[in-house]
């Protein structure tokens, strides 16, 4: 069983995200995408975060027409800071997946600080390093581990000019998915 893991806070979740799941799923040949969404992402702890209850349900009206993909609570349900190291242990122990069978997808932006997360070295021992491209994201440091190339289109959207845009009260249509916005606006979420 090929999988892969795209973990993130996904605050909210948008076009940019769902692309690079759906060329990960086709271009690696997987068998199952799993959004995982993060709890408390040890990055961003002196950020304000949406509740994780409302990133969850943004994340499953995303993702509930597609079979392709589906939705991990692990780090939802174990509260706490969220390293992808403790999800790719979860998933390899759960599935009894090898290294063969787990691809994690990392943000090129977020790539080149892979070596500051939590015990990287392990990871990479058990999973591989899946890097999609992102508008403005540099060169990658190929020298932290070996990886592979994601070759999908570079999208400049990210959650944050989303919040940003929907606070000034301006258009964030075809940013993420209609059901998605409805629910922002339902919920008076990030103004």
């Amino acid at each position: 069983m090929k999988i892969g893991i795209y973990g993130g806070t996904f605050d909210p979740i948008h076009i940019a995200h769902l692309i690079i799941a759906e060329y990960a799923y086709s271009d690696l040949s997987l068998e199952k995408l799993y959004f995982v969404p993060s709890y408390t992402p040890p990055h961003k702890r002196s950020k304000c975060i949406t509740s994780h209850v409302h990133r969850l349900n943004m994340l499953k009206l995303a993702v509930e027409e597609n079979s392709k993909f589906a939705i991990s609570e692990f780090e939802i349900n174990r509260q706490g800071p969220s390293f992808t190291v403790d999800t790719v242990q979860y998933f390899s122990a759960q599935y009894h997946l090898t290294r063969s069978d787990i691809y994690v997808l990392i943000g090129a932006d977020n790539f080149n600080d892979f070596h500051t997360w939590k015990e990287p070295e392990k990871i990479v021992s058990l999973a591989q390093i899946v890097v999609a491209g992102r508008p403005n994201a540099g060169m990658l440091n190929s020298k932290i581990c070996d990886f592979i190339s994601l070759h999908s289109p570079l999208i400049d959207v990210s959650a944050s000019m989303i919040r940003k845009r929907i606070n000034q009260n301006k258009s964030v249509r075809y940013l993420m998915p209609e059901k998605v916005l409805q629910y922002i606006h339902l919920h008076s979420l990030y103004i």
